[in-house]
């Protein structure tokens, strides 16, 4: 899904007097990951949907710099949702228990606690269209009876004591999910959770074994070495997904002689003693490698300037017409 087909699902919702909304949450103590439905007030739901909907239309529909890209081709761009296209941790496989499950036990004070809140999942919608948010919570947004707050009565004068227990919902959330693709809105929320480095890596040794299989490096095994780098991982892991070399199937004596001509290159990689192998022997040239392999170096036509690209959107040529 790209960002205009993003755009046009989310509106949907803006506006829409015909949508429901319904919070479950996830406990930190439930292994299982089972959501519990939140038993709100209707008259207390239209301003949850109104605080969701304008998140919405501020994180993504209105904000004309954000970029939509797929997560295994990921870099060091800012202003990015990314559509999850890695193995889904099995926490996020509850967003789909709510999307899909027609009847959610309730949250039951009597056996669940609110400090064990980890994450809220919002949905949003009707039967013809859902949108879920993910949302994570943190322990400052949860409040116990153990804490001593006070709040305003009827008298402009007057506070008293909270007794109950209660959780603050903001507008942010990390993840949503609509027309069944997961969109990361905050990339630094996954990369500390869900056992996303693990799954990183993971990616990242399944490109290793296919790097060894095309046989041109003199020492594939010290790549093995930064596996458990996860930023350097992550860029293994957009070379499995997407390297124009490898889905090309360019010829090794071809990469060899981009490496020892292109002036981003040249000079900043050995060889074997017979040339047809490249020997990686630094960082520098480890990572200059994974960056030929995405197909980062770029020359211009028209000023024959030389670039190291990360964005490298496909231009599509539109057939001319006579209209």
């Amino acid at each position: 899904m790209n960002k205009q087909e993003l755009i046009e699902s989310l509106n949907f919702f803006v506006d829409n007097e015909e949508i429901g909304i319904t919070v479950y949450c996830l406990l930190k103590s439930d292994d299982s990951f089972t959501p519990r439905t939140l038993d709100i007030k209707d008259e207390d739901k239209e301003p949850l949907i109104e605080l969701f909907i304008n998140s919405l239309s501020n994180t993504i529909i209105n904000d004309e710099e954000v970029d939509v890209m797929l997560l295994s081709s990921s870099d060091e761009r800012k202003n990015v949702i990314y559509e999850y296209d890695l193995e889904i941790p099995e926490e996020l496989e509850a967003i789909e228990t709510v999307v899909k499950s027609e009847s959610i036990d309730l949250f039951d004070f009597s056996k669940d606690k609110f400090s064990e809140v980890k994450s809220l999942l919002i949905e949003i919608g009707n039967n013809e269209q859902q949108v879920v948010l993910y949302k994570t919570m943190a322990s400052v947004n949860i409040f116990g009876r153990k804490n001593f707050f006070l709040k305003q009565v009827k008298s402009d004068k007057r506070f008293e004591k909270i007794d109950d227990d209660f959780i603050r919902i903001s507008s942010g959330f990390q993840l949503l999910r609509i027309k069944e693709s997961l969109f990361v809105v905050n990339l630094e929320t996954i990369e500390k959770a869900f056992g996303f480095h693990e799954i990183i890596k993971k990616e990242a040794t399944q490109c290793l074994n296919v790097i060894e299989e095309i046989k041109i490096l003199e020492n594939p095994e010290t790549l093995k070495e930064l596996i458990d780098d996860v930023t350097f991982a992550r860029k293994l892991t957009k070379v499995a997904k997407n390297s124009p070399v490898l889905k090309a199937q360019i010829p090794n004596n071809d990469i060899i002689s981009f490496t020892k001509n292109h002036p981003a290159v040249k000079g900043k990689i050995k060889y074997n003693s017979l040339g047809d192998k490249i020997q990686l022997d630094t960082k520098i040239s480890k990572n200059l490698f994974v960056k030929l392999l995405n197909d980062d170096f770029l020359t211009s036509e028209l000023t024959k300037i030389y670039y190291d690209s990360l964005a490298k959107d496909d231009v599509k040529e539109e057939a001319e017409t006579n209209e």
